[in-house]
């Protein structure tokens, strides 16, 4: 018995730390909210001064220049920022917002004259051109968080409305046409117009994998989970079926469900929207875009640019500024490289400080040009960069066009124009000779897509017109001036011009002798005016490469106080760099304990409760 008593007393001590921990924990877990007040909120008063007159900014009638367009002045910084963000894309935008809807400080520094990245339109010859944004999908979804950081909600016109079919997408493979319709039935029974000996199910089964392979998104999630050795281990078997995925490619998965080689390039007739061709890209990001249109494609209404202007005023409300032709040199650390201290500009060498800059530039332009050269983290980064690669790029073509969209017939669906199903052959032959070989085309008409483009452009239209082309065939020219590099560049550019005016007059006819205007940006316009370094579109490749259990494309780095932002972090396109811009914030802001995590915590829910508090409900 006395034996007994020992062990009793033995295992009441080593037992009661357990039982009174594990108490302990629950009794967190329980009273933890899973919704309240955004953590670490700053308690600033949301107000801010015009740039150009002590006015309310409210008070637009008085700036002499619009939102997004408000040049860099030393005077027109903030005192005591919280942040800095490096690129005004709506990684860093979202960002900035998001912190800003939580009371912080932030500057947001653009080298471009006009704010947005890729969201921003650039006008010319009395029309505007989108460079970036060519259709998005899931508005439902995307609005939800859009609107929690827009002065005024975006509208958006969905695509297709014009005939009732909702068309998004006009799919041309050699000569056959295939619609992109909104809605899943309209898809399937569209794709068994074409393929008739399809079976409806085996159709279902694949668009039913598709929506299940493109919600595993509990590998981003964990981007802003900790601790992240945990986070590492934990991914391997919370992840399995994303990593699973991601080490397929899109054509191998579609060749599960069809053998037909036809059908197959247009399941895949899609992928420009990505990058890599079917056989290289991951059927995730191949199931991640057909899901993202497979309600219908949409276009802001006002035109792309109406994103950044919705957002910018809430930055600036908050007491932060949103500043272009502020092009940043480097970021600048302590004596120890190990924690950031602000930036350095080009014009004059200016040095503005804060305690957090959160670069959302891309990767590659962070990892080349913007950390100092004796800083450890910048070689690793080089490093994998390099490993991954950068993006493909394209050619753009702008057109103005005499006759309103309503004169000309022009539809608001997108084309995408392949000369054969193909698709590593056809690229491969037009790589080889750019001149003579079929040419791959992407086609859109911003003009037809907005539904107040002919109140505001009365009797013209535009085109955005693009094909894929290698780097390497302007790398010469890439140390010339911007808009002097001669007369053989101009040239070469020309000859893209030409074939791809001939190509949209063959699907549009009634374009011939319509053309008021034409203009060509070439890779080297993207590394000009967005920041690029190799001329790419989507950031680095879009391959399992940048997927991995050891993830380092998070929004913390190993520099305290440098966060990143941007398609690189998440997924490409404007919806990944929007995601991106959230997890920076949550991540900034202190999200992702394991409390978070069990909860189910998060800062967009947080945003919602402290609205409908401010609202009294």
């Amino acid at each position: 018995m006395e034996f007994v008593q020992i062990i009793i007393k033995l295992l009441t001590v080593l037992c009661t730390p357990l039982i009174l921990g594990t108490m302990y924990v629950l009794s967190k877990i329980y009273t933890y909210k899973s919704v309240s007040y955004p953590k670490n909120m700053k308690k600033t008063t949301r107000y801010t001064v015009n740039s150009y007159f002590n006015l309310p900014y409210e008070d637009s009638t008085y700036c002499k220049h619009s939102v997004n367009k408000q040049r860099f002045h030393k005077k027109r910084v903030p005192e005591e920022i919280d942040a800095i963000v490096i690129g005004s894309g709506i990684g860093g935008l979202s960002s900035a917002a998001f912190l800003a809807r939580s009371g912080y400080k932030v500057l947001v520094l653009e080298q471009h004259y006009i704010a947005g990245g890729c969201t921003h339109c650039y006008s010319d010859m009395g029309v505007e051109f989108d460079t970036g944004i060519h259709y998005v999908g899931n508005i439902e979804k995307r609005k939800q968080i859009l609107d929690l950081i827009s002065e005024t909600p975006i509208k958006w016109d969905k695509m297709g409305r014009e005939d009732g079919r909702f068309t998004y997408d006009e799919i041309y493979i050699g000569n056959d046409k295939y619609e992109f319709r909104a809605g899943q039935e309209e898809m399937i029974s569209e794709l068994l117009k074409h393929f008739p000996d399809t079976d409806r199910d085996t159709l279902n089964r694949y668009f039913d994998r598709i929506k299940k392979t493109s919600q595993k998104d509990s590998f981003f999630n964990l981007k802003i989970a900790k601790p992240k050795w945990l986070v590492n281990i934990l991914s391997k078997y919370i992840c399995a079926d994303f990593y699973d995925s991601i080490n397929k490619t899109a054509y191998d998965v579609v060749s599960e469900y069809t053998d037909n080689e036809q059908l197959k390039a247009v399941l895949c007739s899609q992928f420009g929207d990505s990058g890599p061709t079917p056989k290289n890209n991951t059927f995730f990001m191949h199931a991640s875009i057909v899901n993202h249109y497979m309600n219908g494609g949409w276009y802001p209404r006002g035109g792309t640019s109406s994103i950044a202007k919705a957002i910018i005023p809430v930055i600036e409300k908050a007491g932060g500024r949103v500043l272009v032709n502020a092009k940043v040199d480097k970021i600048l650390l302590d004596e120890n490289n190990k924690t950031v201290i602000g930036v350095r500009l080009v014009k004059d060498g200016l040095v503005i400080h804060a305690p957090k800059v959160i670069s959302a530039t891309g990767i590659i332009a962070t990892a080349h040009h913007l950390l100092p050269d004796e800083c450890k983290y910048r070689q690793q980064l080089i490093s994998r960069v390099n490993n991954i690669g950068p993006s493909c790029t394209y050619v753009y073509l702008f057109l103005k066009l005499n006759g309103s969209p309503s004169e000309l017939k022009l539809r608001s669906s997108n084309i995408w124009s392949w000369p054969n199903e193909d698709y590593d052959k056809m690229l491969e032959d037009f790589y080889n000779d750019p001149e003579n070989a079929p040419i791959p085309m992407f086609a859109g008409f911003p003009c037809a897509k907005d539904s107040e483009w002919e109140h505001t452009y009365p009797g013209v239209s535009n085109a955005v017109i693009l094909t894929a082309v290698k780097y390497e065939w302007f790398e010469k020219w890439k140390d010339h001036k911007h808009k002097k590099r001669g007369g053989e560049y101009m040239k070469f550019k020309d000859i893209f011009k030409q074939r791809l005016i001939n190509e949209i007059c063959r699907y549009y006819p009634q374009l011939d002798g319509k053309i008021m205007y034409a203009d060509v940006g070439s890779p080297l316009t993207f590394n000009h005016y967005i920041g690029s370094t190799f001329g790419e579109c989507y950031g680095l490749d879009c391959t399992s490469k940048r997927f991995v259990s050891d993830d380092w494309l998070r929004p913390a780095t190993e520099i305290n106080g440098l966060y990143l932002s941007g398609q690189d972090i998440t997924t490409l396109g404007f919806t990944g760099a929007l995601m991106s811009g959230v997890l920076t914030a949550h991540e900034i802001m202190g999200y992702g304990t394991l409390l978070d995590i069990i909860k189910g915590r998060n800062l967009i829910n947080d945003i919602m409760y402290m609205d409908s508090k401010s609202r009294g409900e």
